[in-house]
């Protein structure tokens, strides 16, 4: 990963700053809802999108085809921005 991925929270949301990792100049930044934050930290830990899927169905007791398809949206925006 050649950014630094930092997340804040802010009200009911949570900021992700996503800066240069060599000269921790900010990139971008954007909002994500909880849900959305934790498939982010898992896909930060080098999880792959299945595994997200998986991991954040357990933790919302939610049904997999649902997340996977918000999974499948998140990874999407995230590789448009190129976080991974």
């Amino acid at each position: 990963m050649k950014q630094i991925v930092e997340i804040a929270p802010l009200a009911d949301y949570f900021v992700v700053a996503v800066k240069d990792k060599s000269t921790g100049a900010l990139i971008e930044s954007f909002t994500l809802n909880e849900s959305a934050k934790d498939m982010l930290k898992l896909f930060c830990k080098g999880k792959s999108p299945e595994t997200v899927a998986m991991e954040i169905a357990d933790m919302y007791d939610a049904p997999i085809d649902l997340i996977t398809k918000d999974v499948k949206k998140l990874t999407d925006k995230l590789r448009q921005k190129g976080i991974i």
